[in-house]
């Protein structure tokens, strides 16, 4: 399990961490509500394993393609 960067979905903290081939948001927890998700990279589109709504989904997306392309 690798700590990759924080960020803001929806308002809310997240922790983002890379672990067998997925990116899992973890909310701080001091964020009772919020929940744990994970998206993976599947021929070249992002696949969420549980339905998310769209606004977070694309948020995580964003998320994850901002920091992925700052890595290269």
């Amino acid at each position: 399990m690798e700590y990759l960067f924080s960020t803001h979905i929806n308002d809310t903290p997240y922790r983002v961490i890379f672990d067998n081939e997925r990116y899992t948001f973890l909310p701080d927890a001091d964020q009772s509500g919020a929940s744990v998700f994970s998206l993976v990279r599947e021929h070249d589109g992002w696949v969420d394993r549980d339905p998310l709504p769209e606004k977070i989904k694309s948020q995580a997306i964003d998320a994850l393609e901002k920091y992925l392309l700052k890595q290269h």
